[in-house]
């Protein structure tokens, strides 16, 4: 049985709204917990910023649903907003 996918403006609402902040979130906690110097540390923020903002802008547009894309980029954001709180 072939399953239906859905289209519609929720998937793309999370991919252009939600997903990228969330990935610049995890980017940030990522940095926050590494071991190294202040300078390595910005400079692997700013390289993997980019990238992680089209990753998750990708993977919210392939989710199954609106809902699927929104709950998966504000569980990253959470997540990823605790480790920064707890670091």
């Amino acid at each position: 049985m072939a399953q239906k996918h859905e289209h519609g403006a929720a998937r793309i609402g999370a991919a252009v709204s939600v997903a990228p902040a969330a990935a610049v979130l995890a980017t940030l906690a990522l940095v926050a917990v590494l071991p190294a110097t202040r300078d390595v540390r910005y400079l692997l923020a700013f390289l993997v910023a980019l990238p992680a903002m089209v990753a998750a802008s990708c993977l919210a547009l392939l989710a199954r649903s609106g809902a699927r894309a929104w709950a998966g980029s504000a569980l990253v954001a959470a997540v990823s907003s605790a480790v920064l709180v707890l670091s």
